[in-house]
Parts: structure tokens; sequence; C-alpha cells
């Protein structure tokens, strides 16, 4: 999904997050009588924080699912690219690619007995 739907959608949650806390709390702190003006200002301050610190929570996974599939499709493309080089390379004979790796095998150890 597009970047404008995933901050739709953290948006709704948000508000959704928000007044969920501010009823809980109203319920668990107020039940009979409705709160003075600071009482209210406290519990929509920490009703936002809650939302504020929840939709956080949900950016972050967001980005991380992105990245990954921003990783797959780089990896399925650099596979893709692998395979093309690989059909188009001519295969040197069976002998000859023994003899190569022999030769490699041997320049290694030059080069690590340095």
């Amino acid at each position: 999904m597009g970047r404008v739907f995933d901050f739709a959608k953290r948006r709704i949650v948000g508000y959704i997050v928000t007044w969920t806390l501010v009823l809980l709390f109203l319920g668990i702190f107020y039940p009979a009588d409705p709160p003075a003006q600071a009482g209210a200002l406290i519990i929509l301050g920490i009703a936002f924080l809650g939302s504020l610190l929840y939709t956080r929570r949900m950016k972050r996974r967001q980005k991380a699912r992105r990245d990954a599939e921003e990783r797959a499709k780089q990896m399925q493309q650099a596979y893709q690219m692998q395979q093309m080089t690989r059909m188009q390379a001519p295969q040197p004979p069976v002998g000859q690619a023994q003899v190569e790796r022999a030769q490699q095998l041997e320049a290694t150890r030059r080069a690590g007995g340095r």
C-alpha cells in the first residue's frame, strides 16, 4: 500500500486510540461527575501521548516492512542479473575449468605466503 494510505491509517488509528483512552480514563477516574477543565486537559494529554506512542510504533513497523520489500526486490533483481550473465558467458570445458581452479589456488597460496 502507498505512503498516503499508511499515513491515513495511522491518523485514523491515532484518533481511535486517543478517544478510547480518554473515555477509559474518564470512566476510571470520574465515573459519576465530569472532571474540571485542568483534569480534562491532563486526560487529553495522556491520551494524546499514548496515541502518539502507538502510531509511532506502527510507523516503525511500516518502515521495516517497506525496507524488507525493497531488499527482497533488489535481491531478486541481482539474482536475475546473475542468471543472465551465467547464461550469456561461455562455459569452459571441464578439464580447462579444473586447470583454472588449480591456477587460482596456487596464486592465492603464493599471495598468502608473503
